[in-house]
Formats: structure tokens, C-alpha cells, sequence
């Protein structure tokens, strides 16, 4: 590799990076001859949410806390620590920072340019598939961090959770979740995209009604999770769509074990029945529009005593 005057070539190894693993020796070599070392105390920002970024990270030493806004709250998504890297997001979808990195304890980076990283996404299918697959999992775990239900989760819980759950993709107009089923045993959370969520007239037959447009952050099949029923709605793709699916066995294993998680699942639960019990009384009768949303509902007395709380 070529010369560099505060930078030592054997530091700056795909080795040593495994998300550079990938990476052919004169793509190394490009990086090392741009990569500046960047030395941060501890509790400094290196890169600011909303801000554009620049340059892609590599942690040589030291950790850093990745956090990120939210309806005026902080939330903590994940750590990074020396082998790391981070700020792949921004070069790779040219987009703003998503969340504030900053320095858990002293820090040594290497920052290479932007332009730089981005010459080699382009000439690099693997490392344009590795880091596009990176950059969605962070982006996964941010949308699990501000969920009202999962941020009540340690962060260590929730880097189980993106572990063991599967992304799926879905064209548009094809289902997510059909009216009467029982097959289904995943919730999902919807990382792009929107799903349209129906529900059959019971009195009309062939006439859907229309109860929400779902969007990234939301959630679909938390319902069944909590009313032990069938689907009460179908979820339809209205473009491209994905989302993350996480198995029902685990939502009830982190009910029974975490009382947050368990009483924000029944509130988030009890809130979405009574909006839609609220669509369906204009359409139907009070006791009709009961029947199917808020009589499937457990008593928080029956929940409690299910979930050992």
C-alpha cells in the first residue's frame, strides 16, 4: 500500500474490518490513500443527525453510542465499537444523517471521503450488496428503537430481536395479512413503503372497508398477537413494500418476561380496536362495530393473568 504518514498500512486492513472483507487489495489501497485519522474525546458528536454526510468510518479504537430523535425523545439504538464501521447509509442513498453517532470514551476513526467510497460501491457489486444489507439493518434497528412497544426493550434484547427476525418484500398489491386467517405467527413492523388494511362489510358482501394506510414505523399482526384471533383485516402492498418480521412466540416470551413490553403491546393493542371500532360504527350498528373490534379484546385482568404479570 502506498505511503502514509499517519496512518499505518497494517492497521488498515479488510482483515481487520470485516465489512471491508470484500474489498479487491487496490480498492484497500484506494481508501488508505485518502483516509484521514480522526482522534474524538469521549461524549463528542461525530456525526449529527439531519446533518449531510461526508465521509465513511472506521472505529480503530474506543466506542460510540448511536442515538436518535424522536417525538422529542432520545433513543439509543445501537453501539459501535473498533472494527466497526458507520455513515455508510448516507454515501449510499446520498440521503441526510439518519442518527447522531457520538463517543461513548476516546476515540480513534479513519474517515474516508464520500466520493471515494462511493467509486467503489459502484465498481463493487459485493460490497454495494454487503453494505446496502448493513446499512437496512441499522435502519431496522432504528425503527425497532422508536416503536412504543419495542423501545421499552434493553438494547441488547433488541439487537436479539433484528438477529432472529426476516426481512420480506412484497410487490404491490400483494398481501401481507388476509381477513380470517390463522396461518400467519409473525408481527411485522413496516422499515418502507405503505399497506392498505381492509376489512370485509359483514352485512354487504364484496364491499371492503377501508380502516388505515399503513407507513414506515408502523406496525401489522400485533393484533392476533394479543386477541388470540384470526386476522380481522387483510394488509395489502400498495407499491413495493418491506418490512420485518418478527415471530409471535418471541413477542409473547418478551410479554411473560418484561412488564413494560407487555402493558405497551396491550395499550398499542387496545388503541388501534378503538379507532377502528370508531370507522366501523359510521358503517354498522354500535354492537356490530363492537363485535368484531373491541369484544376480541382480552380484559387487562385476563391479559395480565395469560402473561403471568
Amino acid at each position: 500500500m502506498g505511503e502514509n504518514k499517519t496512518i499505518q498500512s497494517d492497521d488498515f486492513q479488510g482483515s481487520k474490518f470485516p465489512d471491508l472483507a470484500v474489498l479487491y487489495p487496490e480498492e484497500l489501497e484506494s481508501m488508505f490513500e485518502v483516509a484521514e485519522m480522526q482522534s474524538f474525546e469521549a461524549n463528542q458528536p461525530v456525526i449529527v443527525e439531519g446533518q449531510q454526510g461526508s465521509y465513511l468510518y472506521l472505529v480503530k479504537s474506543g466506542l460510540l453510542r448511536v442515538v436518535k430523535q424522536h417525538d422529542g425523545s432520545t433513543y439509543e439504538v445501537a453501539t459501535v465499537g473498533p472494527g466497526d464501521i458507520f455513515g455508510e447509509a448516507s454515501i449510499l442513498f446520498q440521503s441526510k444523517v439518519g442518527a447522531e453517532v457520538r463517543t461513548i470514551d476516546a476515540c480513534t476513526l479513519y474517515a474516508i471521503p464520500g466520493q471515494t467510497v462511493s467509486a467503489i460501491l459502484q465498481a463493487n457489486d459485493r460490497f454495494m450488496r454487503a453494505t446496502t444489507q448493513l446499512a437496512e439493518k441499522r435502519s431496522a434497528a432504528s425503527a425497532l428503537a422508536v416503536n412504543p412497544v419495542f423501545s421499552t426493550l434493553s438494547l441488547a434484547v433488541r439487537e436479539v430481536a433484528l438477529y432472529n427476525a426476516k426481512f420480506v418484500n412484497l410487490n404491490k398489491n400483494e398481501i401481507l395479512l388476509r381477513e380470517g386467517d390463522v396461518e400467519d405467527n409473525h408481527m411485522f413492523i413496516i422499515l418502507s413503503g405503505e399497506l392498505q388494511v381492509t376489512v370485509t362489510h359483514p352485512n354487504r358482501k364484496g364491499i371492503q372497508i377501508e380502516l388505515a394506510v399503513l407507513s414506515s414505523g408502523d406496525e401489522a399482526g400485533e393484533i392476533t398477537v394479543v386477541t388470540n384471533m384470526p386476522h380481522m383485516a387483510t394488509v395489502r402492498a400498495q407499491g413495493k413494500v418491506r418490512v420485518l418480521a418478527i415471530r409471535n412466540s418471541s413477542i409473547v416470551a418478551w410479554a411473560e418476561r418484561y412488564t413494560d413490553f407487555a402493558y405497551a403491546l396491550y395499550g398499542l393493542v387496545y388503541r388501534k380496536l378503538t379507532q377502528t371500532h370508531g370507522v366501523l360504527k359510521t358503517m354498522l350498528s354500535e354492537s356490530e362495530a363492537k363485535v368484531l373490534t373491541l369484544n376480541t379484546m382480552p380484559s387487562l385482568e385476563e391479559f395480565k393473568a395469560q402473561h403471568k404479570l
